[in-house]
């Protein structure tokens, strides 16, 4: 098939998606494998918005995406310059079959922006679109929109080797915890998270909280010499982190379970398109296992089922 048949296919695809969701008020998502109903013999291909962000990405054969370089094992930069990890190798199979489907190549410029920025929305145009373990919260998505989740997260707390900590409860009254700035951990640590969970812990009281701009530069500080009492952090980054640095994760339940999922900018161009694209992307890369094997990869656990189901 040529590169226009395809993208005239797609963007079939892409806007019989879209009159479904205004007609039903909601958004939907097309099953895996699903076929599409070809275009109206003699009727007029089917274009992309050019202001959209679909648009005007296709138009760039570039997306610029927001990564870690300092977030192992979900993101991280090789000593040759490449990025690495579960995220980045999501990411770079997301834009090669949104390539395919679209009929044009796409290449990824990977930005760095403090995380911060990236969870307060309004990114300005900075960046398209975020492919870095964004746990989904109310919050968040009041300033930015969200794709069908690629995984499952958890939280975990980890203390020093040495400690003679052994359970959540006996960090109360002021204990210092490190975490990484502006993440659900933080929120989870102030009381301030909001997440549909009905399995999530009650913080410690009256924590004395240490915040620095990734949860992995916890890990590094206490491995330089820093004294905290504990640290809370994704579950998986601590449990690869735990192999080589002095820290010991605590026994017990996940503090709390979320969504994961790639994150676009509210205010940024109209991206109902990408969405729609992307869901499809997200949709096929979990129906043929390729999220799996990634997981497994890299986190060496499958955190792509939701828990429960």
């Amino acid at each position: 098939m040529h590169r226009y048949s395809r993208m005239a296919a797609f963007l079939a695809v892409v806007l019989l998606i879209l009159s479904a969701c205004s007609a039903s008020g909601g958004a939907t998502t097309s099953p895996a494998g699903a076929a599409a109903s070809a275009p109206a013999s003699g009727s007029a291909a089917p274009s992309i918005d050019p202001n959209s962000l679909l648009g005007k990405v296709v138009a760039a054969g570039k997306i610029r995406i927001s990564t870690d370089p300092n977030y192992k094992p979900f993101s991280f930069l090789n000593p040759d310059g490449t990025y690495d990890g579960f995220d980045n190798a999501t990411a770079i199979e997301a834009v090669k079959r949104l390539s395919k489907d679209v009929g044009k190549d796409i290449q990824i410029d990977w930005q760095t922006p403090a995380w911060e920025a990236i969870t307060a929305g309004g990114w300005g145009g900075r960046f398209d679109i975020s492919i870095g373990s964004m746990s989904v919260t109310n919050g968040r998505a009041k300033v930015v929109d969200f794709v069908d989740p690629y995984y499952y997260d958890s939280g975990a707390v980890a203390v020093p080797k040495d400690s003679k900590v052994q359970a959540l409860a006996e960090l109360n009254d002021g204990k210092s915890i490190c975490v990484g700035a502006a993440t659900t951990y933080e929120q989870w640590l102030q009381g301030s998270l909001d997440i549909v969970d009905p399995n999530k812990l009650p913080p410690p009281t009256d924590p004395k909280i240490v915040s620095l701009e990734t949860d992995n530069l916890c890990v590094q500080a206490v491995a330089a010499g820093r004294k905290y009492d504990a640290i809370v952090a994704n579950a998986n980054g601590l449990a690869d982190q735990a192999k080589n640095a002095p820290i010991r994760i605590l026994d017990g339940p996940p503090i709390f379970t979320v969504s994961v999922a790639f994150a676009l900018d509210k205010a940024g161009p109209d991206d109902k398109s990408m969405i729609a694209a992307l869901n499809k992307v997200v949709a096929d890369m979990h129906a043929d296992g390729t999220l799996s094997k990634l997981s497994m990869k890299y986190l060496e656990k499958d955190v792509t089922k939701k828990p429960g189901s």
